[in-house]
């Protein structure tokens, strides 16, 4: 009798083990897009002439994730996002001689961040507020008259949002980040190829944030 509860209570331990393990959800994949507010660049001759500013104009922005929890409450993300929009430079880059060469240029931003995640529990079941940080790259992808070039930077990010479980699989998040890009002088020719001066104009970008702020809505799925 005394092996028989044993065993039951054995059973029944693994049972509770079993179950605890099926609710705790390891891993999440997301998809999201929504509008990304952008600041300019600025631009900075070698001799400290000051050049103006890179227009980025604001646009909308497309996403994925995946995050792996550490624990019920805190997790480390892969996220990539990418901005679509069209970037102006100012009238002392624009050659004078390449009179057809226009100042709006298409220009492509993809983000790639490692970020970490705290949730926080509260009183409503279905709701999990959270705070993130992240750091990683942007990168510049211009596309205009024979040029097609990129150009990548150091980026952070810090944001918070919101979770809204609809199932135990799937939920809803909406987030709000700071995202700006160190841009620098790693590379003069860039710039100047966009212009229409080739490779010649000496540009250097002074050592400075392009400020960035994303709102973004989401489907995730918890597995």
């Amino acid at each position: 009798m005394k092996n028989v509860c044993v065993l039951l209570a054995l059973f029944v331990l693994a049972i509770s083990s079993t179950v605890a393990a099926q609710e705790f959800k390891r891993f999440e994949f997301s998809v999201s897009g929504g509008m990304t507010v952008s600041g300019s660049i600025p631009l900075e001759a070698e001799d400290g002439t000051d050049l103006g500013f890179v227009n980025v104009d604001s646009s909308y922005n497309v996403g994925a994730a995946f995050a792996v929890y550490l624990n019920e409450l805190d997790a480390i993300e892969l996220y990539w996002q990418r901005q679509n929009t069209d970037g102006r430079l100012p009238e002392a880059l624009i050659d004078p001689i390449a009179s057809s060469h226009p100042a709006a240029f298409d220009l492509n931003m993809d983000q790639y961040h490692m970020n970490f995640m705290h949730h926080y529990d509260i009183s409503i079941p279905r709701l999990r507020p959270y705070v993130m940080a992240g750091l990683g790259a942007t990168t510049y992808h211009v596309k205009e008259n024979g040029v097609n070039d990129s150009l990548s930077y150091f980026s952070f990010s810090v944001g918070a949002g919101l979770k809204y479980y609809l199932h135990d699989h799937i939920g809803l998040r909406g987030e709000a980040r700071w995202s700006p890009t160190m841009v620098s002088a790693s590379d003069s020719s860039f710039w100047c190829q966009i212009s229409g001066y080739g490779g010649d104009c000496l540009v250097k970008l002074r050592i400075s944030p392009q400020q960035q702020m994303d709102l973004t809505g989401s489907v995730f799925f918890r597995f």
